[in-house]
């Protein structure tokens, strides 16, 4: 058969690739609301949705896009998708849904979200304007680093919790609603902003990758004094996306009180504290990155719950209340920066490490075990009310270590008290290191031995003693005020050889001088 007589063959290929186009392609098209109020799904309430194109008369879809000017009022009752949405006016889901595939310039417009309805977005930005939800009506971010709020005002409920999500911030953002962040979703601010209003951001249980207050690039983000970022398990302030340096200026309250639950606050850059950081009903606060404590603000443990500074600089107010602790993990990166600590610092359940520069202000106890450091960097003071109580470990146990040329003085109205430990020891770093005493140092737990070893001595113008079987060692020279004495229990006494009462005006106790020190031996 000649060539052009051949009938024309398509490969099945060929022909199945052709078969899958539809024979009109949807194009996009530019929607206009030509009406005050009406239904969204009304196809009379639009203008050119189908025009020129070959597309059949329908209302806005997932391609489209659709604009509603300042006088409409548009009611969505039935699932609607629209690519674009420019609205100036007001957009009212009554029922199911709207989905936006692109985005939604808002500005000067409003979406209301009724119970039981919701406005999606996927993969869409949204600028401007007022969202407002009722009851469990709520805005519902995909798992997309396409999603954006822009200079939003949220009267509402945003959930990045039924599912993965994603809300990426700029232009900062009105929360006068919620927040809830579960499954691994991430609520993250870039560029400077502030997040105000009265809302409530809360962390759901899922674990540490639940992130809220995260950052991009070169941000500080000021939390607003009415905002409350609360809840199980999360991380606050993390890096996500793309590096920067990164900080907080919290004026509101961020709290991990949910009871076994873990909150990490680690903006790179530190957080700066003008409100309440803390740890309630038997949750955890964990520090991971400096913070500075301005006036008025504090941290804050409760009652079974704990604040960890883990490998950071602290400054401010510090409070526990009950049997609720402040704990320092076992990092030589802990600073206290003149720190006010009204309650329980713990360096007794593990091993911890406290360095305090700045001066410390103790209005509770510090308990020290498991060879745990308290040390002193620099000239400067301990004061207030306050104990610090050595445990049954051992030597290893530091009070009062001193670190480079340091002399500290003890407050008069300082204990320091317990069973095994050193007092005054080098740590860190060399120097000379001294200790002024107007306080109370005191061996008073049976068969325990307390040393006193600060390398240039201690000049002592309260009390050193030994009570109830324990032993105090004098481990460097004592240079004793009229104010000052060293005290021994009858058990301590016979330790020293001396009578139960007596008095010396120099003595030497292993090898070192006491001077000028009335030594009274007395019945415990």
């Amino acid at each position: 058969m000649p060539a052009h007589n051949r009938p024309f063959t398509l490969k099945r290929g060929l022909l199945a690739i052709l078969l899958a186009f539809p024979a009109h392609q949807a194009l996009a098209a530019n929607c206009t609301w030509n009406t005050a109020a009406g239904n969204w799904n009304a196809l009379a309430n639009w203008l050119n949705c189908a025009t020129g194109n070959g597309n059949p008369a329908q209302t806005p879809g997932s391609v489209d896009t659709a604009t509603i000017g300042a006088a409409g009022v548009v009611t969505v009752n039935t699932a609607q998708n629209v690519g674009t949405l420019n609205n100036a006016g007001h957009i009212n889901i009554d029922a199911a849904s709207l989905t936006l595939f692109s985005g939604a310039n808002n500005a000067g417009g409003v979406i209301n979200v009724a119970a039981g309805a919701t406005l999606n977005q996927n993969s869409a930005f949204i600028t401007g304007g007022t969202i407002n939800t009722t009851g469990t009506g709520k805005v519902v971010a995909s798992n997309s680093n396409s999603n954006f709020f822009n200079g939003v005002t949220l009267n509402g409920n945003l959930d990045l919790a039924s599912g993965t999500g994603i809300e990426l911030v700029t232009g900062g953002l009105v929360l006068n609603g919620g927040v809830s962040i579960n499954n691994n979703s991430v609520l993250s601010f870039v560029g400077d902003q502030t997040l105000s209003g009265n809302g409530t951001i809360v962390l759901g249980s899922s674990g540490g990758s639940n992130r809220a207050l995260s950052m991009q690039g070169n941000t500080v983000l000021t939390v607003g004094s009415n905002i409350v970022v609360r809840g199980e398990n999360g991380t606050l302030g993390q890096v996500y996306a793309a590096g920067g340096t990164q900080s907080i200026i919290n004026n509101g309250r961020i709290s991990a009180d949910v009871s076994g639950g873990k909150i990490s606050l680690a903006p790179a850059n530190g957080t700066t504290n003008n409100g309440v950081l803390e740890a309630q009903n038997g949750g955890t606060l964990e520090l991971n990155s400096n913070v500075i404590g301005n006036a008025g603000s504090s941290i804050a443990a409760g009652a079974g719950s704990t604040v960890l500074q883990n490998g950071v600089a602290l400054s401010g107010v510090i409070n526990t209340s009950g049997n609720g602790t402040f704990r320092a993990a076992n990092s030589n990166s802990n600073f206290f920066n003149g720190v006010t600590l009204n309650g329980n610092l713990d360096l007794a359940s593990a091993t911890g490490i406290e360095r305090v520069t700045g001066g410390l202000v103790l209005n509770g106890g510090v308990g020290i075990n498991n060879n745990s450091v308290l040390s002193f960097a620099g000239d400067q003071t301990v004061s207030g009310n306050g104990t610090i109580v050595l445990g049954n470990t051992g030597a290893s146990n530091r009070a009062l270590a001193l670190e480079g040329n340091t002399a500290l003085t003890i407050g008069s109205n300082i204990v320091v008290r317990g069973e095994n430990g050193t007092i005054g020891q080098t740590y860190f770093s060399g120097g000379t290191q001294s200790l002024i005493n107007n306080g109370r140092i005191s061996a008073d737990v049976s068969g325990g031995t307390i040393s006193l070893a600060p390398a240039n001595g201690t000049t002592n113008n309260g009390v050193l003693e030994a009570q109830n079987g324990g032993t105090l060692v004098l481990n460097s020279n004592v240079v004793g005020t009229a104010a000052g004495s060293i005290v021994a229990g009858l058990a301590a006494c016979r330790t020293f050889g001396l009578l139960p009462t007596g008095h010396a005006k120099i003595m030497r106790v292993q090898a070192t001088e006491v001077r000028h020190v009335p030594l009274h031996c007395h019945r415990p």
